[in-house]
């Protein structure tokens, strides 16, 4: 699988008259590669510059093509269909078609995908507004692979199904809007670390769950949420909801500060129960956490940054649990040719310590954004150092380098999946060292509406690595072809 960024990046790359998207929410920090969102800022041809299309579809808002006028094309009229007097139907998608070479898939162990494959994935939504308080939104998607020989779990192979379908109501109280959104929704939450929507797998996820969201203008945001996982499947309008997985939680932000570079700070809890989570230390059983998290991003000049730290405590079966996770991720772009962006990220996660004491200190990842430049291995006992360059050639394409350092936080815990599973046992080695990744990519903006990307991946085996018997050097080529309407 590929570096979430440039699978995100696919879809849609900005044109000459757009600013670049950024990972989180507040959009200050300029694309590192490895977080650049989907689709980009891009404005359609309509008669007046439009909001951007967005990486959650149901954030977007083509309220202003209510006047006429600016309904000058076959696209803009899609996005504003007038029903009756105060309501409108918007209609939206996508289509991205992915080719890949995968060369020694998890390092040589299990099946391997000798030949290539090629997946597709397609959407079709529908938002309607009812007046200017009730609203209904649906999204169906389709994902295939086709001569994926290594496996085809639910994040690559999932044929049509609900991926969302929600009402949602507002109200005006005091200087905020407080909305309620009830049904099958996805959720993407502060930089996307803890909630990620699953943009570079070929399948994205959604929740079954309520939201309350509280927007102002100044001071404290936030709101809240409860609800499930959905329990995926392959086969069409089979996703049901995870009554295993059940998840709650918070969220507060405020920016410090005025105009568009001054830190934002976020804050989320998230209480979490989930039945049958595995470790490498324990076998499966029940695990009830708490996380506290919080996040603080911004820019000065020329730099940037983004912070985060998140600490887990509950228990595991009859352990006591203790973890953590920490990001920092910073950057300088130059003013010159190409405007050249020169960072470092910073990714470590806790694994457990001592398999005797009566505690579990492995971090618990939820839905998080893979952190080594491809959607292979989870953030759990992992560290990771990763220098990046970034540089737009031309105003329509992006391009960027990367490299990681990988380590294994604790040498008695084992390498973990983005999905939770353990690849690799702790006590199959004693080195830290996992190994060494080089990544290229390019994104060209054919369009506003459609996207070529080219990657290409190396990682060199590590000391753990070999140590556990199979240790094939890791290479990924992938070229990927989106479409947003």
């Amino acid at each position: 699988m590929l570096l979430t960024t440039v699978a995100a990046a696919a879809l849609l790359a900005p044109v000459a008259d757009a600013p670049i998207a950024t990972q989180a929410q507040d959009r200050v920090v300029p694309i590192p590669a490895q977080n650049a969102p989907s689709p980009g800022n891009v404005p359609p041809p309509a008669a007046t510059k439009a909001p951007a299309f967005k990486l959650i579809n149901h954030d977007e808002d083509w309220s202003y093509l209510a006047d006429p006028a600016k309904r000058a094309t076959p696209w803009s009229k899609l996005k504003y269909i007038p029903v009756g007097e105060t309501s409108y139907l918007s209609l939206g998608g996508e289509f991205r078609l992915r080719l890949e070479d995968r060369g020694n898939e998890r390092f040589g162990r299990g099946a391997q995908d000798e030949d290539g494959n090629a997946q597709t994935r397609t959407r079709l939504w529908a938002d309607l507004h009812m007046g200017q308080r009730l609203r209904a939104f649906v999204d169906v998607q389709d994902a295939r692979s086709i001569d994926l020989d290594s496996g085809e779990p639910p994040i690559e192979v999932s044929r049509w199904d609900l991926h969302q379908a929600f009402l949602e109501t507002n109200a005006e109280v005091g200087d905020a809007k407080v909305r309620l959104r009830v049904g099958r929704q996805e959720l993407g939450l502060g930089a996307y670390r803890l909630f990620d929507m699953r943009e570079g797998a070929n399948s994205r996820t959604s929740f079954d769950m309520a939201r309350v969201l509280v927007d102002r203008k100044s001071g404290w945001s936030g709101g809240a949420f409860y609800g499930y996982a959905l329990r995926e499947a392959k086969t069409s309008w089979d996703d049901a909801t995870n009554f295993d997985y059940r998840l709650a939680g918070v969220t507060a932000s405020r920016t410090l500060g005025q105009g568009p570079t001054a830190p934002k700070l976020e804050l989320l809890y998230v209480n979490s129960d989930k039945r049958g989570a595995v470790y490498d230390s324990v076998t499966g059983g029940r695990d009830r956490r708490g996380s506290y998290s919080a996040r603080l991003a911004g820019r000065y000049g020329q730099w940037d940054y983004d912070l985060e730290g998140v600490y887990q405590d509950g228990t595991y079966r009859d352990l006591d649990v203790s973890a953590w996770y920490v990001s920092a991720m910073g950057g300088y772009t130059f003013k010159a040719p190409w405007s050249p962006r020169l960072g470092l990220r910073l990714e470590a996660a806790s694994g457990d310590k001592d398999r005797t004491d009566g505690k579990l200190n492995s971090y618990a990842q939820m839905f998080p954004q893979p952190i080594s430049l491809r959607t292979d291995f989870g953030i759990t006992n992992m560290v990771a150092i990763q220098p990046q360059l970034t540089f737009k050639p031309t105003p329509k394409l992006t391009a960027g380098l990367q490299v990681a350092g990988l380590w294994r936080q604790s040498d008695e815990d084992g390498l973990y999946g983005l999905g939770g599973q353990v690849l690799r046992g702790g006590l199959e080695g004693t080195s830290h060292y996992v190994g060494w990744r080089q990544a290229a990519f390019a994104s060209y903006a054919v369009s506003p509406f459609v996207t070529v990307t080219g990657i290409l991946n190396h990682t060199t085996s590590g000391t753990f690595l070999k140590q556990t018997g199979m240790a094939d050097d890791q290479t990924y080529a992938g070229l990927i072809v989106g479409v947003r309407f």
